[in-house]
C-alpha cells in the first residue's frame, strides 16, 4: 500500500498540540500501540486511509503534514486558569480548534479594518492592583450606561445576553461564540469512576480571551445558560483589561482553598460580580429581596438580573450577607443550559442564522470589505462560510 511521506517534525507538532495525550494517541485514532511514535522517529509511513484519519481528528490542512517548519501555535499563548490556580490539565482538541478558529478571525478582521482605514481604538489597561470594584464601575458607567433598572427591563436571559454583547462589541472587542461543550472524559481521566465526586461540568472551560491583537478576541462556550454567557463575558472582559490572555475553568472547592486562589483570576470574578451588579444599587434592590437561605437569595437574584448564581453569590459574599462556605455548596448544575424536548418550529436556527450568532457584528466588517472590493466570496467562504448575501 502506498505511504504518504509526511514530515516528522509536522507530525509530532500537530500530536503536541491537538490536546490529546500522547500516551492515549494511538487508541483515539484506534491505531496499533506504538504506530504514531514509529511515524514521528521515521520508521513507517501512514497510508492514505491513516492520513485521511489524522486530517480530520486533528483538524489541521493536509499541507500541514509537509512542512519541515510547523508554525507558531497561537493559542499556546493563552494560560488555562481556574479560580484556586492554574489547571493541571492542558486544553483539549475541541478548546484549542475553538481558540485557533477564534485567532484566525481576529487577524482576518484586523487586516480588513486596516484596509478600510478604520482608526484602531485602544482599550482601557487596567491592572490587578487596582479595586476591581472600581474598575467595573467605570467600564459600566463609560461604555455601557446601563442602569439596573433597565438590566431588569431585558425581560429574559437571552437578551440580556445580547444586549451585553452589542455594547461589549461596540468597546471594538470581538466576541465570538463556540460548541466547546463540556469535558471529554475518555481523554482526561481514564482512572476515574461514575462514583466519582469529580464531574465532567467541574473542569469545563466557560471562555477565554486573547490580547495578543486589536482588535482583542473574547470567546464564550455555548453549553452553558445565557446568564452564565453574561457572567463569562464580564470575566473574560476582565482578562482583557488586564492583558491577561487566559482559557477559564470553573472550580467550586474547598472554601479555605478558594482564598488562596489565583489572584489574577479571582480579581476577574470580582469584576465580573462588581459590573453586573453595581454596588450601591445592587444594595438598594439587594434590601427588598427577604430571604435568610443564601443559595436560594443568589437564585432569586440571578433571575432578576440575569446573571449566574455563582457571580450574585459572589456578590453576597462581598457585602457579608453569604460566605465562601456557601460558595462551596453551590452547584454547577443550577447554571447548565437546559437539554432535551422537542425543538421549537417557530426556532429553527438554519446554519446562516448559526454562523452569524457565532461571530456576531465582525460580520458587518467582512461583508463591507467585500463590498469595497477587498476580499471577494472565496475569501468569506473560506473564513466564514457564508455567501455574500448571508452577512446582510
Amino acid at each position: 500500500m502506498i505511504q504518504v511521506p509526511i514530515s516528522k517534525k509536522a507530525l509530532s507538532w500537530a500530536i503536541e498540540t491537538s490536546g490529546i495525550p500522547k500516551e492515549r494517541i494511538d487508541a483515539y485514532f484506534q491505531f496499533p500501540q506504538g504506530t504514531i511514535d514509529n511515524w514521528i522517529v521515521g520508521k513507517g509511513k501512514p497510508n492514505q486511509t491513516q492520513f485521511n484519519a489524522l486530517k480530520a481528528k486533528l483538524k489541521r490542512p493536509a499541507a500541514v503534514f509537509f512542512m519541515e517548519d510547523p508554525p507558531q501555535t497561537s493559542e499556546l499563548s493563552i494560560e488555562l486558569r481556574s479560580a484556586l490556580g492554574k489547571s493541571n490539565r492542558t486544553l483539549l482538541p475541541n478548546e484549542r480548534r475553538s481558540i485557533r478558529d477564534a485567532i484566525r478571525m481576529q487577524k482576518f478582521v484586523a487586516a480588513l479594518q486596516v484596509d478600510l482605514g478604520y482608526k484602531m481604538e485602544s482599550y482601557p489597561d487596567n491592572s490587578t492592583n487596582e479595586n476591581p470594584e472600581d474598575v467595573a464601575h467605570h467600564i459600566r458607567k463609560k461604555y455601557f450606561g446601563v442602569s439596573l433598572s433597565t438590566q431588569m427591563s431585558w425581560k429574559t436571559s437571552t437578551n440580556a445576553f445580547r444586549h451585553w454583547r452589542r455594547m461589549t462589541e461596540q468597546m471594538g472587542v470581538l466576541v465570538f461564540l463556540y460548541p466547546i461543550g463540556k469535558r471529554d472524559k475518555k481523554l482526561t481521566d481514564e482512572d476515574s469512576s461514575e462514583d466519582s465526586d469529580d464531574t465532567t461540568d467541574d473542569d469545563a472551560i466557560r471562555g477565554f480571551s486573547n490580547v495578543t491583537a486589536i482588535p482583542p478576541v473574547i470567546g464564550i462556550n455555548t453549553a452553558w445558560s445565557n446568564a452564565v454567557r453574561c457572567y463569562t463575558l464580564f470575566h473574560e472582559l476582565g482578562h482583557l483589561l488586564t492583558r491577561t490572555s487566559s482559557a477559564c475553568v470553573e472550580v467550586y472547592d474547598d472554601p479555605v482553598k478558594a482564598r488562596v486562589s489565583d489572584q489574577i483570576e479571582r480579581w476577574c470574578e470580582q469584576f465580573a460580580a462588581s459590573f453586573l451588579m453595581p454596588r450601591e444599587e445592587f444594595e438598594t434592590f439587594n434590601s427588598k429581596i427577604i430571604e435568610p437561605d443564601p443559595i436560594k437569595k443568589a437564585g432569586r437574584i440571578a433571575n432578576k438580573l440575569f446573571v449566574s448564581r455563582k457571580a450574585s453569590l459572589i456578590r453576597l459574599i462581598e457585602i457579608g450577607e453569604a460566605n465562601w462556605q456557601d460558595y462551596k455548596y453551590l452547584k454547577l448544575r443550577y447554571d447548565q443550559k437546559p437539554t432535551g424536548g422537542r425543538p421549537d418550529p417557530d426556532n429553527i436556527r438554519n446554519r446562516s442564522i448559526l454562523r452569524k450568532d457565532q461571530y456576531g457584528s465582525c460580520l458587518s466588517i467582512i461583508h463591507e470589505a467585500y463590498k469595497a472590493g477587498i476580499i471577494n466570496e472565496s475569501d468569506i467562504r473560506e473564513y466564514v462560510r457564508l455567501s455574500p448575501d448571508e452577512l446582510k
